[in-house]
């Protein structure tokens, strides 16, 4: 199975319940096409397995207690029999982006892994990414949230919404499509500013923010409103409402971190940086040609209407050091509205950016949410998906 990670315009930080993995607020995201980033699962069973076994990248890591409970949550829904679901598991997976960066690789990779295993014991059939109803889809959200909660939403393409839900059990705490990919063609420009671990793990961070942070209340209670704003801007294609939407919620994201106790900081000065190129770009072009999102890591999302890749890259690229770029960057536009001297290079123009280093400069379309490949059989009882 294949997931892309998924970008929250809307972010949920903070759990009601961290053993099943329930939110405080719902949440909204886009899912990004998995050409440029994916993980990739592939899920087997054998009675001659000792134990259940995960590896990333090539390397045995920890099956953690999330992990475990996915586990237990398809092994119990599994249609080829109880042997099979009696047999220990191996996962193998990969990532094609860095690894716990603040890229949303949980959200992809546990998404892959639910799907993967879902495919293993039949629970989704042969016939690729829609072999399954909305009922059982709607299931496997609830089952991918246990292993991350933003692995809900990597399900399912274009634009979703996590619910937090109502429920002690979290059977309510489910996500669904709110708009396909081909509903709205927009791009998301990731500035990969910094491609090591996070400075503190999502989990550990939230929790200390619920215990500790007096915005946090504040920010739960313009989350509604900012709900809204954002589910209205994706079915009218309301680029200025969107954009604003995410750079506010994001913005009051970073806000609550640096108000948890200590302090939770994850935005560098080259991300910060970013966001004030941003603003400047969209000041000196009259109007809203980009929008960012930051989630818990350096790296900064920024969103783009097709027709805008061109000017933004270019700008980008006057105003930062960047190593690649990577993807489509569309038809050149006309950038006339934008003074020559704008954009910082170290040189010149008020308020210029100083020359800050982005790896990567990614320019992804929205994509397809997961998707199955064909299953294969072993002898010796062996039984493999991918």
């Amino acid at each position: 199975a294949a997931a892309a990670p998924n970008l929250a315009l809307i972010k949920y930080w903070g759990k009601r319940d961290s053993r099943l993995v329930l939110p405080l607020n719902n949440s909204i995201s886009v899912t990004l096409d998995d050409q440029l980033m994916r993980t990739v699962t592939m899920a087997t069973a054998s009675p001659e397995f000792a134990e259940d076994f995960v590896e990333l990248n090539g390397k045995p890591v920890e099956v953690t207690d999330r992990m475990r409970a996915v586990l237990q949550s398809l092994r119990q829904r599994c249609q080829r029999g109880q042997d099979l679901a009696s047999w220990k598991v191996r996962v193998a997976t990969r990532n094609s982006f860095p690894t716990a960066a603040g890229l949303a690789s949980s959200s992809s990779g546990l998404c892959a892994f639910a799907v993967a295993v879902a495919r293993l014991y039949g629970i989704v059939g042969d016939g690729g990414s829609d072999s399954c109803d909305a009922d059982t889809l709607r299931w496997l959200s609830t089952v991918a949230r246990l292993g991350s909660g933003s692995a809900c939403r990597s399900l399912f393409a274009g634009f979703a919404e996590w619910s937090a839900g109502q429920r002690p059990d979290g059977v309510d705490s489910t996500a669904s499509q709110l708009a396909s990919a081909g509903h709205w063609d927009l791009r998301v420009l990731v500035c990969v500013v910094g491609a090591g671990a996070k400075s503190a793990p999502s989990t550990q961070a939230m929790a200390r923010t619920v215990a500790t942070s007096s915005l946090l209340p504040a920010r739960l209670s313009c989350l509604p409103d900012r709900l809204a704003a954002v589910r209205e801007a994706v079915a009218g294609r309301d680029f200025a409402s969107l954009a604003e939407m995410s750079m506010r919620d994001s913005n009051c994201l970073h806000a609550v971190c640096a108000d948890t106790y200590p302090p939770v900081h994850y935005l560098t000065d080259a991300s910060r940086a970013i966001i004030d190129f941003v603003h400047r770009l969209n000041e000196a072009s009259g109007r809203v040609v980009l929008g960012y999102t930051a989630d818990a890591g350096p790296n900064v999302c920024l969103l783009a209407q097709p027709a805008d890749v061109h000017l933004a890259a270019g700008c980008l690229q006057r105003a930062f050091d960047i190593g690649q770029v990577v993807g489509d960057l569309g038809e050149a536009a006309d950038n006339s509205k934008v003074p020559s001297d704008w954009a910082g290079d170290g040189s010149g123009g008020e308020g210029a950016t100083a020359r800050h280093r982005i790896e990567s400069l990614l320019i992804c379309r929205l994509g397809r949410g997961r998707s199955i490949f064909h299953r294969r059989r072993r002898p010796l009882g062996l039984i493999l998906t991918d």
